[in-house]
């Protein structure tokens, strides 16, 4: 469990970019952390994150633009993202750029990971933070969120219905701008930052989908994340553990007894990644639920069995929490 944290340099050149159009000194930004303008422009370059974080700070600072995360990610086009938007603009449909942008994120920023929550009419994808990032989460979650708002609506020519952006923070001062920038609701002070789309058109072919294209990009993504290797977080360690245990999920002190760690260490740890052991159970019962019930044919009650559930009626009030509706309903309309 360690906090190995080192960033791609390669995203503060759009921040340089934000700050130069407002004619500011960016030679003296990037000197002040022993930085140049050939530095960064080196995608071989990592900083470290206490570096970043001073940097954007600093930004916010010299700029005096609170609403600097709004700006950068208004810059963040899809040819910004590497690999991972090559494959986005390649993608069959926007479900599938969708996957791509959750399987692939890391290999753009260790920060965050993403969850897909859906239900029978919304598609939800949810930040979750792989570290404690307080004093730059505002302007993080804005640029990311706003990254992602961009790259779909420019694949997808505008044919894609987003429903919200939601916010894990309270409304700034400058709470309104959000309204220039997203053209759906907007949600402050929420549990988990998030994006929210119809799932109306959302396996629509897209018009620039190659097929040939995206199994290179996608090929070469796999690559960058089998390099990165031990950047994954606790979260996904711990999810990719609990789908290797199913039937028999173990317990925090269990789980944190394969870690080496004290069962309030691996508390703190998951309370800093804005999780807890709960909530990422509820997360794989949930994903593992839907695809039980959509890929296979095996029996309600034996799914339950298998997450955890020795009461049936449990199972199916989670199931239609989860999803809006029980779960027969769900096979019966998703099902294979």
């Amino acid at each position: 469990m360690n906090d190995n944290r080192k960033l791609p340099i390669y995203y503060l050149g759009q921040i340089k970019n934000t700050l130069a159009s407002w004619h500011l000194d960016t030679d003296a930004w990037l000197a002040m952390h022993h930085l140049t303008s050939e530095s960064i422009n080196d995608i071989n370059n990592n900083i470290d994150y206490q570096t970043f974080e001073s940097l954007l700070l600093n930004a916010i600072e010299i700029s005096g633009e609170k609403s600097l995360g709004l700006h950068i990610g208004s810059r963040l086009g899809v040819t910004t993202h590497g690999m991972m938007g090559y494959a986005m603009i390649n993608s069959d449909s926007i479900r599938e750029a969708i996957d791509i942008f959750r399987r692939f994120i890391n290999t753009r920023t260790p920060l965050i990971t993403i969850d897909i929550i859906e239900t029978p009419e919304t598609l939800t994808v949810q930040f979750n933070e792989v570290h404690d990032i307080s004093p730059i989460r505002q302007a993080f979650h804005e640029a990311v969120l706003l990254t992602l708002n961009n790259i779909l609506s420019y694949i997808s020519f505008g044919d894609i219905n987003i429903l919200k952006a939601s916010f894990c923070f309270p409304r700034p001062e400058y709470g309104s701008l959000y309204d220039e920038f997203f053209h759906c609701e907007i949600q402050f002070f929420q549990r988990k930052t998030a994006l929210t789309v119809s799932l109306s058109g959302l396996d629509n072919p897209l018009k620039m989908s190659d097929a040939n294209s995206l199994t290179q990009a996608r090929n070469l993504c796999e690559l960058e994340l089998k390099k990165m290797g031990q950047a994954s977080s606790n979260e996904q360690k711990i999810k990719e553990m609990l789908i290797n245990s199913v039937g028999k999920f173990p317990s925090l002190e269990q789980l944190a007894a394969r870690f080496h760690v004290s069962p309030r260490t691996l508390h703190r740890y998951l309370k800093n990644e804005n999780t807890s052991y709960k909530e990422i159970i509820e997360s794989v019962g949930s994903q593992l639920a839907k695809q039980y019930l959509t890929e296979s044919d095996i029996g309600i009650q034996e799914i339950s069995y298998l997450l955890g559930y020795k009461d049936i009626a449990n199972f199916r009030r989670a199931f239609k929490r989860w999803y809006g509706v029980p779960p027969s309903e769900y096979r019966n309309i998703h099902g294979a």
